[in-house]
Parts: C-alpha cells; structure tokens; sequence
C-alpha cells in the first residue's frame, strides 16, 4: 500500500509539473501572438501578399505629420508610386489638408484609431470601437467616404480589438517588414535592414511623421528598385489575399 501511495504521489507531482510547463508555454505563446500581428492568431491581418513577383507595396503610419508627410508625398508623387496611409484620427483633425491630398493623389487611407494610446490595448471592446468609430468620422468628414482598412497600433491584437474590428467591418492590414524607423538613428543601416529583408510581396512599415523616413525615402526607393523589386499599389492585391 504504502508503495502504491509513493507511485501516486510521484506521479500526480509530474503531472501537475507536466501541466505547469504546457501552462506556462501556453501563455507565452498568447503574450507572443498579441504582439505579432503576423501570427494573425486574434485579427485575420494581410502582413504579406502571396506572390512569385518580385513586387513589394509601401505602408506610413501614424501620420500625417505636418513637418514630413508632404515632403513623403512630394517624393511619392515624383516617383509616380502609390502607398497606404493609416492616419490617426486625432492627427486627421489637425491637418486635414495632407489627409484630402493623400487621397487626391491615389494613396490608400486607413484607420489608426483616433488617440494611437498604449492604453487602448487594454480597454474593452466597446471602448475601443469608440476609438476607431471617432477616427472613422474625423476622416470620412475630410475625404467624403467611409475607411475600411485598419491598422492597430504598436501592432498589437487581442480578443477585444478583434471583437471591435470585426464589427466594424474592417480589414485589418499587417507588415512583414518593420523597418524599425521610429529607433534606427543611421539612415545607411535603416536603409540596410529594409533591403535585407525584402522578398516577393513584402509589405514594409514605414512611418511618415519621422524625418529619417522622409531624408531615406528616396535612396531607400532606389535601392528596392536595384534589387530587381518593384513598388505597386496595395489595392488590386486586397481582393484576391
């Protein structure tokens, strides 16, 4: 008796271990996906169109920024190549000229939620669907329609954002390239990073309220185009992925 008592303690002891263990992998792995929009585990996202072609579309966030969109959008023009814009809305406000001209000029517009607050990952449904319904009116009241594309900030997802999106009825737009341009200081290693990690499709994450993304764009713009990639418009792809 007393060794089938010792075997069941010793077994109940590595089943509660063996559980611990799951337990503990499983809540990393949720901590992991909320922050990795790729992972789509919470929003269905488009981080990177499926193709052969050697084709790569440009995305700004967090604009517009009245010291560098315009100097973006000059370069844009120039090159005759069209981006997506996520704009918060509270930004929107402020400069609705830039948001109007980025329309004008063929861009696509996205929700980037009105306020861009940290702490809109931890509000609720509800609370968050308020923010992306006050970016929705701020922008439809500039450019006269409605915004069905959405980007969350940082890139964060979880149930509640997801719960939002989805009644609101939005497509979700992810990245497979974060430039890291709102960290790199040195133009020549932000340029780098890019170019390292393009590959057919490959949606890059820039953001268009930081000067080094406005001093970059044009050399960044040669070098995908000396790599053998080609800039295109994200529209036609948003149907068939």
């Amino acid at each position: 008796m007393e060794i089938i008592i010792i075997f069941t303690l010793k077994l109940l002891t590595e089943l509660v271990l063996m559980f611990s263990v799951l337990l503990v992998f499983i809540i990393i792995y949720l901590i992991y996906c909320i922050f990795s929009i790729q992972h789509s585990l919470f929003i269905r996202s488009l981080c990177r169109v499926k193709t052969t072609e050697k084709i790569v579309f440009l995305s700004f966030d967090d604009g517009p920024s009245s010291q560098f969109t315009a100097e973006i959008l000059d370069e844009l023009k120039r090159r005759d190549i069209k981006a997506v814009f996520f704009c918060i809305g509270n930004h929107a406000e402020s400069s609705p000229g830039l948001v109007k001209r980025i329309v004008e000029e063929g861009h696509l517009i996205g929700n980037h939620t009105y306020s861009h607050d940290w702490a809109l990952t931890l509000k609720s449904s509800h609370e968050f669907e308020n923010e992306l319904e006050k970016a929705e009116t701020a922008i439809k009241s500039i450019i006269g329609r409605e915004v069905n594309l959405f980007r969350p900030p940082f890139g964060v997802t979880n149930p509640s954002i997801a719960k939002a999106v989805k009644k609101r009825n939005l497509l979700s737009i992810g990245w497979d390239i974060r430039s890291l341009d709102t960290v790199i200081t040195d133009p020549d290693k932000l340029r780098r990073r890019i170019i390292r990690k393009l590959r057919p499709g490959s949606i890059i994450l820039l953001h268009d309220n930081r000067c080094i993304t406005s001093l970059i764009l044009s050399e960044l713009i040669d070098d995908i185009e000396s790599n053998g990639y080609k800039i295109v418009p994200l529209k036609p792809y948003l149907s068939l992925n």
